[in-house]
């Protein structure tokens, strides 16, 4: 499951500015291990203090004016929407699929692709791109180039 807030309103934004400081007000006083009580309108509800911790997280990026992308860990993408999170073209990421470098299964005729390998396939190559600007950085510096 892959849920998408937009870039929030500035009206949206004050909101979430409001509502981020009162969660963690109500989070602070809260006295249940692992549980948050919510009152909304003279009726009260139970969630994970995770959960919480996650909705505070949202409205901190949508006070900031930032757009917020809430995914679950075992979600399969489609190879658009691996695509999309890679910032590649959807042509680019099957080659990545046929090439091995990310694993996926076909169901049908359709390619799927688990949100987790898609993230460690990123996570390999900024690892592997920091490695090799780093090693560069200090060949400069041996060599004297000023950088």
């Amino acid at each position: 499951m892959i849920s998408i807030l937009k870039k929030p309103t500035v009206n949206e934004q004050k909101t979430a500015q409001q509502s981020v400081s009162s969660l963690k007000q109500l989070m602070a006083v809260s006295t249940s291990e692992g549980i948050v009580t919510f009152q909304v309108k003279g009726e009260s509800f139970e969630v994970p203090r995770k959960a919480a911790l996650i909705l505070e997280r949202v409205l901190e990026e949508m006070a900031l004016g930032n757009s917020v992308e809430v995914t679950s860990i075992e979600s399969e993408l489609t190879t658009q929407q691996a695509a999309d999170l890679l910032n590649v073209s959807r042509p680019h990421l099957i080659k990545l699929l046929e090439t091995g470098k990310i694993p996926f299964k076909k169901v049908g005729t359709h390619r799927k692709v688990a949100l987790r390998d898609v993230q460690k396939y990123d996570f390999d190559l900024r690892e592997n791109r920091s490695k090799i600007l780093e090693e560069l950085a200090n060949e400069a510096q041996e060599l004297g180039m000023g950088y």
